[in-house]
């Protein structure tokens, strides 16, 4: 699997944290944004009415209305505007990818107005200002239902996850690491980050990555940004020294386009090495099966216990499509439970799997909660509702009324 240890993480922060502790050593110091920016998108379901555009216009009167933002704004500002049908309505793969807290996607793709809003603010008042526009679409989402997206990361909210996410909490739950990656077999990627730029910070970009160490630059890459993220100024590179990057990060200010004057980033480039543990971890909690599932003997849904990964998978997807299916069309007795490890993509780009208890499973997909709480996947937390796509489901258990379990097939191979 396409994950990093979780002991990984503190070493890179720490050691991040003590290289720009001397950044007042370094030169050049480089530049700070003037101000943060971000932008949300709430569907209406199916539309909004005037008393609920009010409503939500009253609820950002502390942030002015404007009809465009200059260079460097000095109070924080709003553009607001509407679209229809046609602005793009997220479809279900839209929502399996980038879908938290959402298990059904047939009422968003029946969404008629879209409401839109462009924030940007002082950099000293940004939380502020994005606590104050979470607040305002979380009273319209609590009225009319629909969902919020937050356009900087693409990530898409039912109305009860975008209010139940707290604006002021740590920024790394609030931006995206991802890489360019159009297929599996890209060999080389650029790593960059989304979200930043809501807290007045600089979007991060690593070129040119070895797509086969990109989860690695993804966490060095997290670590810097959390770093830098309340330092006013720093210097121009950062030492690493940990086990998943070694070597010296040099931050290079990218001036922004003509056509973009908002988006200049700075360029991470690693003089050194990205380096994967030789030795492997320990299994962590999201990678083991939830607890109702300790131990899991195969019995009638695996005939035989494979003696390879490949068979595992084989067992896997014939027992999904055979016993498993069944017995949940025909119904689940009480305390019978129908758990699959499905993978998500985490924050450095990678692939993080998550055991789902099953609750729906018919013609559409699949769907049900987080039987495991998320390391590094952003915006999801135990006990969320998520969809499935069964082509995507690595394992399962099966909890019986009985309290014999079947499942965890692939465990022996991932050890």
């Amino acid at each position: 699997m396409n994950t990093m240890p979780a002991a990984v993480v503190p070493m890179i922060v720490i050691l991040a944290a003590l290289a720009l502790a001397n950044a007042e050593a370094q030169t050049p110091m480089l530049p700070v944004p003037p101000d943060a920016r971000f932008a949300l998108a709430y569907y209406c379901s199916p539309t909004c009415s005037n008393h609920e555009l009010d409503a939500l216009d009253s609820a950002l009167a502390a942030i002015e209305s404007s009809d465009g933002f200059s260079d460097h704004v000095a109070t924080p500002q709003r553009i607001m505007g509407l679209g229809g049908a046609d602005f793009g309505i997220p479809d279900a793969d839209f929502v399996a990818a980038y879908g938290v807290g959402i298990d059904d996607p047939a009422p968003l793709a029946a969404s008629q107005m879209v409401v839109l809003a462009w924030f940007a603010s002082p950099r000293e008042r940004a939380i502020d200002t994005f606590a104050a526009a979470h607040g305002a679409f979380a009273e319209l989402a609590h009225g009319n239902g629909g969902w919020v997206e937050d356009l900087d990361t693409q990530s898409l909210f039912s109305a009860e996850a975008w209010i139940s996410r707290d604006p002021r909490g740590p920024i790394d739950s609030w931006f995206v690491i991802e890489d360019d990656a159009e297929t599996d077999d890209d060999p080389v990627v650029s790593v960059t980050t989304r979200g930043l730029r809501r807290y007045g910070d600089f979007e991060l970009l690593v070129p040119e990555v070895d797509a086969a160490v990109a989860p690695d630059v993804g966490w060095a890459l997290g670590a810097i940004a959390t770093t830098l993220h309340p330092m006013g100024d720093f210097g121009s590179s950062v030492n690493i020294d940990a086990e998943s990057a070694v070597g010296t990060a040099t931050l290079e200010f990218v001036s922004p386009s003509a056509e973009d004057p908002t988006a200049a980033v700075l360029k991470v480039n690693f003089e050194g090495s990205i380096t994967v543990p030789v030795d492997e971890p320990a299994p962590r909690e999201t990678d083991e099966a939830p607890p109702m599932a300790t131990a899991a003997p195969p019995a009638a849904a695996v005939a035989e216990a494979p003696s390879t990964l490949s068979e595992a998978r084989a067992a896997v997807r014939a027992a999904l499509a055979g016993p498993l299916r069944a017995a949940f069309q025909q119904g689940l007795a009480d305390n019978e439970v129908i758990a699959v490890s499905v993978p998500f993509r985490n924050r450095s780009g990678g692939s993080e799997y998550l055991w789902v208890e099953v609750d729906r499973w018919d013609d559409r997909g699949m769907g049900g909660r987080l039987a495991t709480e998320p390391y590094d996947v952003n915006g999801l937390h135990k006990g969320d509702t998520v969809a499935v796509n069964v082509a995507d489901i690595y394992d399962f258990v099966w909890k019986k009324a009985d309290g014999s379990k079947e499942g965890n097939v692939t465990r022996p191979f991932r050890d």
